[in-house]
């Protein structure tokens, strides 16, 4: 009968089991082992039965169960005492008791392995157990370890299901949250996400996604894109429903409250990053009514009270005294509730510290900080902080020794090995633990603007040393926080610091080692869009990647351009209003981004190679003897220059006390005039004037905010006599991957495409000159000319010619530069079409109007027309900065393509180009830069090769069967 219950309990018929072990006991009474084995089958009764009654009654019988097996002695089961122990650990779960339940877990975990190995099937659910407890108990180091044995065994025991695995994932992610290793919590969330949307059938499925999704948009959130964050939010709050039927009935109320308080707090935290102030209010009275139906007795009612006192507290409007109430009664509610629901005062004694600090009450901030440093439960990440707060507090307060020993104590607690470190200044990202988080990020940065305030006061050079290491430590950090999209103004606000902390110390020393240094890891911080889109479309096309997965990414572009198109459209004509479409699109740009990742990493050498890592010796490397690289920077309203050539580097500090940045919009704005006066601002004539003090006569520009709609031609004395040419790009890594595109010299081949016909006068289209220009440029090089072409023309044969030239118009959107257009026939070609298009030209020449134009990007530089082409993987690009004349630029164009056919470089074409135009006319007024400054070359300027019969070529490509039916079908003939 014994046996038989026993397999009776292992199979979960306990009430069956109950009678045998009755049966049992009636006739051997006395057996302490039968009495325990009756106790446990009693325990499993009550605990199955479910409510808190019940499992404290499961719980005093399974405690009975266990004290009688160590009554036992030697003889004792030790395999039936490991299940009293798992009933006992999970019953203390069940009643809140979780350091009972880790106690017995860990005895349980003990037992086991005295008899059994620690691979064994049964420790796994041990293991997964601990993790929990230990996440619970906010011991988020030793959870993870838990967590990590589990899922090694889990993929042992079951290799083709890594749902359970998955299903951990939250709190895998929380704990790495909580010890500031945002980047493995990012990776983690988004397998996650990933296998969830691809798992419809588990019965996890959907709540699982619900609270992936909301992880990601609260990581969005944390990194600084907000449209992200609030889509990921978008996306759960539609999975609520789904998620709220899967409760049980009894606890659906409770639950569902757990939840949208939840949701609610993270739409509080974004509202106020994008400081929608009165959204955010909206949802703290949401909050606030859910909480009326609170007694706390749940853990998440008496978080989301503690959360919802905390979130208040940054109200704007709140007078010092209620934003500092609020963290006070945050903090009172953790600390009543420590014990029973382990809520932790920390985070929120930190924001009073802050408070303090902002509100310049410095004393007592220092109090604040000190005291939570007493704490012995914090971690590393958050001691980090704290002595860096405190370092900083001290010095405000002009304690500089003791500023410096609290400095000294938050690196000792981010690095891995304590002891192996005594020089600050030579401490490299790899000996730091892998706290990569703002906080940490800002730490850092305060100790490099401590020691460099240091060194101004004492100038020990020890002191410069440890400043100028601090930035470059800061960097890796941002390097590796970055996740290589267009900057957030979370981002843009930490790149400017760092980049203001290494042009100091560059400006203090102008050793040209220490401005190498910063300029690799200014690179290296630089937004990476353009870079990442150009190299990817430049390298695709070489990858052997599989047609299914090639397809996917097409599937994914196909539906961006649908829906990018349908906000284009008249918002009537669309049945989903603008606000969903855009949300679709970001969800879907989001998944193209993974896809694309998945196949760099997958399938590309270069990436796995470079991984985009920027080296200021290769592209000195590549520079000729007489170029000069120039890299501009605003550091607020002064001007710096980084200068770059075949051998040494340098910084240059342009403008002292003025606002540059006003003189340079008036004088462009004046260029693009055509009957302005022009005057060159001094501030301007003396930066030209710095620059070819170099004596370099190939000038590359790298412009930085205004200078981005500046010709520097114009600011250069006689510029048409001189031999000085400019060129330009938007980043050194870009440059860097420019250069490298045109090994071989190529014929020049030019396709023009026109959304004109060859011989109307009329429509939208129509640009008086367009025929002249057409003609003289195909007097000047071989080409072919597609008239009233369609986007679907264009599209098709862009990859036959080595040059692309538009001509015709273009329409800018300041606002949504993707859904900027050039103007084909019958049908506009949106410019976010063109972000994920892989093009095998070596030149587009937008002769378009304001083609170099749209909105400024904060690390990009104007987000153009022109800028879609460099993300399609073309290397060079002429563009318009305004509005041109179309007579002007069919002079200057016959020129240019005259020039690249004799095989001169393109920026010296374009210079003799510009120089023919203002040759060529007698009128002075017509010899205003407005006429022929607008047009710049971006990108590499080495010269096509030399074409000795051009007409030769022209008549061979038509032996070409498609370009015949194509030219045919756009001439007059065709018609």
């Amino acid at each position: 009968y014994t046996q038989l219950a026993d397999s009776l309990d292992l199979a979960g018929e306990y009430s069956e089991s109950l009678k045998y072990r009755e049966l049992v006991l009636k006739t051997n009474g006395t057996s302490k082992v039968l009495k325990a084995k009756w106790c446990y089958t009693q325990s499993c009764i009550y605990e199955s039965k479910g409510g808190q009654d019940n499992h404290r009654k499961a719980l005093e019988y399974s405690i009975g169960a266990y004290k009688l097996t160590n009554e036992i002695g030697s003889d004792k089961n030790v395999f039936f005492q490991y299940l009293i122990l798992n009933r006992v650990y999970h019953q203390y779960g069940y009643l809140g008791k979780w350091k009972q339940a880790l106690s017995y877990a860990k005895k349980d975990l003990e037992v086991l392995l005295d008899t059994l190995p620690v691979e064994h099937i049964r420790a796994l659910r041990i293991f997964d157990d601990l993790g929990y407890i230990y996440t619970l108990q906010g011991d988020p180091e030793k959870a993870n370890d838990y967590y990590e044995k589990s899922h090694i065994l889990y993929r042992k025991y079951h290799p083709g299901d890594s749902a359970e695995i998955y299903v951990n994932s939250d709190r895998v992610a929380e704990n790495y949250k909580s010890l500031g290793l945002r980047q493995d919590e990012f990776r983690l969330l988004s397998a996650a996400e990933n296998y969830w949307n691809h798992l419809s059938s588990h019965k996890e499925a959907f709540y699982q996604r619900f609270i992936t999704y909301r992880k990601l948009a609260d990581w969005y959130n944390f990194y600084g894109d907000y449209k992200l964050a609030e889509n990921y939010l978008n996306k759960q709050e539609k999975l609520f429903d789904s998620v709220s039927v899967l409760h049980k009935k009894t606890e659906q109320k409770a639950l569902d409250r757990r939840d949208l308080l939840a949701i609610y707090a993270d739409y509080i935290q974004l509202y106020y990053n994008t400081e929608d102030f009165n959204k955010a209010k909206e949802y703290i009275a949401l909050s606030k009514d859910l909480l009326t139906h609170s007694n706390r007795y749940y853990i998440w009612d008496v978080k989301g009270e503690i959360n919802l006192c905390f979130l208040q507290s940054k109200l704007p409007d709140n007078t010092l005294d209620e934003s500092i109430g609020f963290l006070k009664q945050a903090i009172e509610l953790a600390l009543s509730n420590k014990e029973r629901f382990f809520t932790n005062p920390t985070p929120y004694e930190i924001e009073l510290a802050k408070r303090y600090s902002n509100s310049g009450l410095y004393q007592k901030a220092l109090e604040t900080v000190s005291e939570i440093l007493e704490s012995e439960t914090l971690n590393d990440h958050l001691r980090f902080q704290l002595y860096c707060q405190k370092g900083t507090l001290l010095s405000q307060l002009t304690h500089d020794g003791q500023a410096l020993i609290s400095y000294k104590e938050a690196i000792t607690s981010i690095l891995k090995n304590p002891k192996s470190v005594s020089d600050f200044s030579a401490l490299t990202l790899e000996q730091l633990k892998a706290f990569y988080t703002y906080d940490t990020l800002e730490g850092m940065l305060q100790i490099g603007h401590f020691y460099l305030q240091l060194y101004r006061k004492e100038h020990q050079v020890s002191d410069f040393q440890n400043a100028f290491n601090s930035y470059l430590l800061a960097s890796g950090m941002f390097s590796e926080i970055y996740i290589g999209d267009i900057y957030n103004p979370r981002l843009f606000r930490f790149y400017k610091e760092i980049e203001q902390g290494l042009i100091h110390c560059s400006l203090l020393k102008n050793d040209s080692a220490i401005v190498d240094s910063s300029i690799e890891a200014l690179e290296n911080n630089a937004s990476k869009l353009t870079w990442s889109k150009f190299v990817y479309n430049q390298t695709k096309q070489q990858l052997k990647v599989p047609d299914s997965i090639l397809n996917v990414e097409l599937k994914l572009k196909s539906l961006i351009n649908y829906y990018q198109t349908k906000i284009y459209e008249a918002k009537e004509e669309s049945n989903l209003p603008p606000d969903s479409l855009s949300r679709r699109i970001t969800d879907l740009n989001g998944k193209l981004r993974k896809h694309q990742e998945f196949v760099r990493e997958n399938y590309s050498n270069y990436y796995t190679r470079s991984s985009g890592h920027f080296s200021i010796e290769a592209l000195k490397q590549q520079l000729n003897e007489d170029q000069l690289v120039v890299k501009f920077s605003f550091i607020d309203t002064d001007l710096f220059a980084f200068v770059i050539d075949k051998k040494q580097s340098a910084i240059l500090q342009l403008s002292d006390k003025t606002d540059i940045k006003m003189s340079i919009a008036t004088y462009v704005k004046d260029l693009s005039v055509f009957d302005s006066e022009i005057r060159i601002p001094k501030e301007l004539s003396s930066l030209a004037k710095k620059l070819l003090e170099f004596n370099k006569n190939q000038l590359t520009i790298l412009p930085a905010e205004t200078l981005n709609l500046l010709p520097f031609e114009t600011l250069i004395p006689d510029y048409f006599n001189s031999n000085v040419v400019i060129g330009y790009s938007s980043s050194l890594n870009l440059y860097h991957e420019q250069l490298k595109t045109v090994e071989d010299k190529e014929n020049l081949t030019v396709g023009i495409f026109t959304g004109q016909d060859e011989h109307s006068f009329l429509g939208g289209n129509y640009l008086p000159s367009v025929s002249k220009e057409i003609n003289v440029i195909s007097k000047n090089c071989p080409s072919v000319t597609f008239y009233q072409a369609t986007k679907a023309d264009f599209l098709a044969q862009a990859s036959s010619f080595k040059v692309l030239h538009l001509s015709m118009h273009s329409t800018i959107d300041n606002e949504n530069p993707e859904l900027s257009s050039l103007n084909f026939y019958n049908q506009d070609l949106l410019v976010g079409e063109l972000y994920n298009e892989s093009m095998d030209s070596d030149m587009v020449v937008l002769s378009a109007c304001d083609t170099g134009n749209g909105q400024m990007f904060n690390g990009e530089g104007i987000q153009s027309v022109s800028k879609a082409f460099t993300y399609a993987g073309v290397p060079s690009t002429v563009m318009s900065l305004w509005k041109v004349d179309d007579k002007a630029t069919a002079i200057l164009m016959g020129s240019f393509y005259k020039y690249l056919n004799a095989g001169k470089p393109k920026d010296v074409a374009l210079k003799w180009a510009k120089r023919d135009y203002v040759n060529s006319t007698m009128d002075s007024e017509l010899k205003h830069p407005y006429y022929w400054s607008g047009f710049v070359i971006s990108g590499n300027v080495e010269p096509f090769k030399v074409q000795e019969n051009h007409r030769k070529w022209w008549l061979s490509l038509l032996i070409v069967p498609l370009a015949i039916l194509f030219f045919y079908r756009k001439s007059k003939f065709g018609k």
